[in-house]
C-alpha cells in the first residue's frame, strides 16, 4: 500500500476524533477513488477506525467512514473488512461501500453514547437503517451532523400528525420536571441542544423506575427478583420541525448496574404517518408508543400515565379522529 508523504501525513494526524474535511488532501486515501465535490458539500466528516494510536501503522487504511452532506442528502462511504472483500462495490485500490440517503427518506436520527462507544443511526422510510459507529471523543462534531440532518429532513409538507404533536406538546409543556438525581443529566442533554435550537421546548420528562412483570409466572418472578427490570428516564421535547427524545441507550434494562449512557432521538415531524399506543406485553404500568413512517417503526417505552404517554396518546387520538 502507498506509504508516500500523503499516506504518512494521514498516519501522523490519526487519532480517535472526527475531523472535518475541507481540502482534497484531507480525504482519506481509501476513499479518493470516489468523486467528492468539496465545494458543493455542506459538511464532510471522516470517522477513524476504533483502534488505539499505538496499533496504527502508516500502511493501514485508518478511516472507517467518510460522511458527505450536500443539498440532496447524506452519502456514506464505509470501509469493508477483510471478510467482506468478495462483494466489493467501489472502484480503486480500496474496498468500500457507498450508500446514498436522500433527505426525504430520513424518518429518524438517533445518536447514542454508551461509555466511549458512539453510534449514529439513520432510520429510513424504506426500513433500511444506516449505522455509523464512532469514538465518543467525536460526539460534539457528530452533533453538528445531526443538527444538519434535522434541519434538512424536516423540510417538506407536514402531516396532520405534526400539528397534533405540536398542539399536545404545548399543552403538556413542563419547565422543570422532576427526574430525580440520577436522571438529571437528561435535562442537561436537552439544555445543551436547546442552546443552539432556541425554539426547542421541553414537553415532558420522567425519571427511572423499577417495573413489575405482567402475569404470574413463578420462574420469571424469581429471575426478576434477583435481576429487576428498570424503565429508564427520558425527556421529550419538540418544536415546529421535530420531536426529540433524550434518554438512555435502552428503554428497559435488567440488572442493578448503574446506567451512564445517553441517547438523542430526532424524528422530523413531517415523517410519521401514525402513532399507536399499547400496554407493554411483559411489564405492568409500561406503555409502548410506536411511530410509523413508511416501513420503519420507532418505539418509545414510557410509564403509563406519564406526560409522554398522555401527550403522544392525545396526538394519536386527534389524528385518528380526523380519519388520517
Amino acid at each position: 500500500m502507498d506509504t508516500t508523504a500523503a499516506g504518512t501525513s494521514e498516519y501522523d494526524r490519526f487519532g480517535p476524533w472526527i475531523d472535518e474535511v475541507r481540502l482534497p488532501e484531507d480525504i482519506p486515501r481509501l476513499f479518493r477513488g470516489h468523486p467528492v465535490d468539496l465545494d458543493a458539500a455542506r459538511l464532510v466528516l471522516k470517522v477513524p477506525r476504533n483502534i488505539a494510536r499505538r496499533d496504527a501503522t502508516a500502511d493501514m487504511d485508518l478511516y472507517d467512514h467518510l460522511l458527505v452532506l450536500d443539498d440532496d442528502g447524506l452519502t456514506v462511504l464505509s470501509r469493508r473488512t477483510e471478510h467482506d472483500h468478495a462483494t466489493r462495490r467501489a472502484p480503486g485500490p480500496g474496498v468500500f461501500d457507498v450508500r446514498d440517503v436522500p433527505f426525504e427518506d430520513v424518518v429518524a436520527v438517533r445518536d447514542v453514547m454508551n461509555l466511549l462507544d458512539g453510534t449514529l443511526t439513520l432510520h429510513t422510510r424504506t426500513g433500511s437503517d444506516l449505522t455509523v459507529r464512532y469514538n465518543g471523543s467525536g460526539r460534539s462534531t457528530m452533533r453538528t451532523l445531526v443538527d444538519e440532518l434535522r434541519a434538512s429532513a424536516s423540510e417538506g409538507y407536514p402531516r396532520p400528525l405534526a400539528f397534533a404533536l405540536i398542539e399536545s406538546g404545548a399543552q403538556h409543556a413542563s419547565a422543570t420536571p422532576d427526574l430525580g438525581r440520577v436522571d438529571a443529566s437528561l435535562l442537561g442533554d436537552f439544555q445543551d441542544v436547546s442552546r443552539h435550537l432556541p425554539g426547542l421546548t421541553l414537553w415532558s420528562g420522567h425519571g427511572r423506575r423499577q417495573v413489575a412483570l405482567r402475569g404470574a409466572d413463578p420462574v420469571k418472578a424469581i429471575g426478576h427478583a434477583l435481576s429487576p427490570a428498570t424503565l429508564h428516564g427520558a425527556v421529550v421535547a419538540g418544536d415546529s420541525f421535530a420531536l426529540e427524545v433524550f434518554g438512555r441507550h435502552e428503554w428497559l434494562m435488567r440488572g442493578k448496574k448503574p446506567m451512564h449512557s445517553a441517547s438523542r432521538l430526532v424524528i422530523p415531524l413531517n415523517a410519521p404517518d401514525r402513532i399507536d399506543v399499547a400496554p407493554h406485553p411483559d411489564y405492568l404500568g409500561v406503555m409502548v408508543v410506536t411511530l410509523s413512517a413508511g416501513a420503519t417503526r420507532i418505539e418509545l417505552v414510557v410509564p403509563e400515565g406519564s406526560g409522554a404517554h398522555r401527550l403522544l396518546s392525545e396526538a394519536a387520538a386527534q389524528v385518528a379522529g380526523l380519519g388520517a
